[in-house]
């Protein structure tokens, strides 16, 4: 309709103007074909490029966020260990000692395997943690080639950020770590006695509470003993008397019998009775002499380190048989 109505006024200016027609007419002819869009051909549906980018990149993401282990973990030495990523795509991992190596790994490299109802891949290493206290380096890779939206497009390999983990000693078992505590506790307890009983040298002294030991009828006697200070007293008693023997008729000086030890242990600023058994010869001179019987008492009191007796006194005591009542005879004159 416009270049109807152009040619039609250029006309109407008469023959003086025909120059003019060509140049309006050829103008309006343009102006027609810019207004009018090209149609494509029938059927033809072309592939989007930033539709492939816009699901590669989504599949990226999707991958990274997804992996495990998790970035600068800690993975015991001796164990397999597992690499997993999420992704639409078939996912290959590359595991080595370098971020430099990892296009040409050195401790393992393979196609992840498609867990079955998921999109998770995984891919399984026992070579990565083989030594202890290194750090390994690792990634995830794949190629949009499967992807729906990149479909006659050409290919590429997208790959993720560098992780990695340490591989650390393992730890030792529940038995191991028993023993170990134990032998520090004991190690610990050592020390302290140690300490203890080197400040506690020289602090405390042993003596004998009475001279009238009671004796009961199966030949248990009681001697009851003070150890003065703050130290433990510890150490060992000795019960002896003078038995006379005979020579053809002849009687012939005394002599000194062990009849009885024991070692104690009393705690400092404590009495405590000791119970010392006599020898049945003892007790049969004990019923002999009337139910009783002269001796001496000799204690030595040690210390732990120490390769002798650090204190010895010597008391004369008397045994006395307890009464079957559960009185003790008097004591007789010494």
């Amino acid at each position: 309709m416009l270049v109807k109505l152009m040619v039609a006024r250029a006309v109407s200016k008469g023959a003086g103007s025909r120059r003019r027609v060509v140049p309006l007419v050829a103008l309006a002819a343009l102006g027609c074909a810019m207004t009018v869009p090209a149609l494509p051909a029938q059927g033809y549906v072309p592939n989007s490029y930033l539709a492939c980018f816009n699901s590669s990149e989504a599949d990226l993401l999707s991958l990274e966020r997804s992996m495990s282990p998790a970035i600068n973990a800690f993975v015991q030495a001796g164990t397999p260990v597992t690499f997993s990523g999420n992704s639409g795509a078939p996912v290959t991992f590359a595991v080595a000692s370098s971020g430099a190596l990892l296009s040409s790994p050195d401790l393992g490299s393979g196609p992840g395997t498609l867990q079955p109802g998921t999109s998770s891949y995984t891919f399984t290493s026992t070579t990565a943690t083989a030594t202890p206290g290194v750090l390994v380096y690792w990634d995830a890779s794949f190629s949009n080639a499967t992807i729906t939206a990149c479909e006659g497009m050409t290919p590429k390999t997208y790959t993720t950020a560098v992780r990695t983990f340490t591989v650390v000693s393992p730890s030792p078992s529940p038995t191991e770590a028993e023993a170990a505590a134990k032998k520090k506790q004991e190690e610990e307890a050592a020390a302290k006695k140690k300490r203890e009983e080197e400040a506690a040298v020289g602090t405390s002294s042993v003596s004998l509470a009475g001279t009238v030991i009671t004796v009961h009828g199966n030949g248990v006697s009681l001697v009851k003993l003070d150890c003065l200070g703050s130290a433990s007293c510890v150490g060992q008693l000795t019960l002896s008397t003078k038995v006379a023997s005979k020579a053809k008729g002849r009687k012939m000086s005394a002599r000194a019998v062990k009849i009885g030890t024991v070692s104690f242990s009393i705690t400092g600023d404590e009495a405590k009775t000791v119970k010392v058994m006599l020898t049945a010869a003892t007790r049969a001179l004990l019923t002999a002499d009337h139910g009783r019987l002269n001796a001496s008492l000799t204690v030595l009191k040690s210390e732990p380190g120490v390769g002798h007796p650090i204190q010895m006194q010597t008391e004369k005591v008397q045994l006395v048989q307890q009464k079957a009542h559960g009185k003790a005879r008097k004591p007789g004159r010494s």
